[in-house]
């Protein structure tokens, strides 16, 4: 365990065994990083990195332990630091804005969604997000522990939520499906088999269009393609996310302003 905080800290005494070393810790995570970026997190192996950076699979035990210590090192290089606070008016705002740079985060880098959590966050950059979010919260007027169990519901909440949609999107895509005409296909289904006798909510839902794909782009087929492109699952959890998020701050703010008020009484 100390090993490996000393790497992710960038603390660890470098290997001196041997010819001076060409290669670095630094080279040999975003040699993974690239790998995983292009072709997702099961193609990174200890073998497939030093053939990318051009040495032995054996050179890179001098840097890292195994694969797990690798995929550690890679998801804090790859997660970044959080956006600064910028304009965001208030500890609400600030919220949401992490919020939303999270599910970007995960939609730019769906492996991230793969790996993974062995434990509470302990390395630099997840650390640091750690830190923007109860920074955030720190004018609330929760108490600690009842910051960090936002933190963590949020955290969830993002990582379930942008998860399903990866792998929704992954389902599409290997069945050669666009989103459009996949939106469609369930509409569809649920048109012709939920019957309003057993499922009157779902039936309600289906009337009012709520599951049918949204209008193409205009511009032609060209347009709607990128259109059915950007308006997949990956959108969706945004709009899902921060709907949600918002609702639970209301829950929140009342909670704390009547404690507060009973404190003060």
């Amino acid at each position: 365990m100390e090993r490996r905080l000393e790497l992710l800290w960038g603390v660890a005494a470098r290997p001196r065994r041997g010819p001076r070393p060409r290669m670095s810790l630094e080279a040999v995570v975003a040699a993974a990083v690239g790998l995983a970026d292009a072709e997702g997190l099961g193609a990174v192996s200890m073998q497939r990195v030093a053939a990318e950076l051009g040495y032995t699979t054996m050179s890179l035990y001098r840097y890292v332990q195994g694969k797990e210590q690798l995929v550690e090192l890679m998801a804090d290089t790859a997660v970044g630091e959080p956006p600064e606070r910028g304009g965001a008016a208030d500890w609400r705002a600030r919220l949401e804005a992490l919020t939303r740079a999270m599910v970007d985060g995960y939609r730019a880098r769906p492996w991230l969604l793969r790996v993974e959590i062995s434990g509470p966050p302990r390395a630099p950059n997840q650390l640091a997000w750690f830190e923007a979010y109860l920074e955030a919260l720190s004018v609330s007027g929760l108490s600690g522990a009842e910051r960090i169990s936002v933190v963590m519901f949020v955290d969830g909440a993002v990582r379930e939520l942008a998860r399903i949609a990866v792998q929704i999107e992954d389902s599409r895509r290997g069945g050669g499906v666009g989103a459009a005409a996949a939106g469609a296909a369930y509409a569809a289904a649920l048109r012709r088999f939920a019957a309003p006798e057993r499922y009157p909510n779902v039936a309600a839902l289906v009337a009012e269009g709520l599951f049918d794909p949204a209008p193409p782009a205009q511009g032609g087929a060209a347009a709607d393609e990128e259109a059915a492109g950007e308006g997949g699952p990956a959108d969706d959890v945004g709009t899902d996310i921060v709907f949600g998020l918002r609702r639970m701050l209301d829950g929140v703010e009342s909670y704390a302003r009547e404690r507060a008020q009973a404190g003060g009484a």
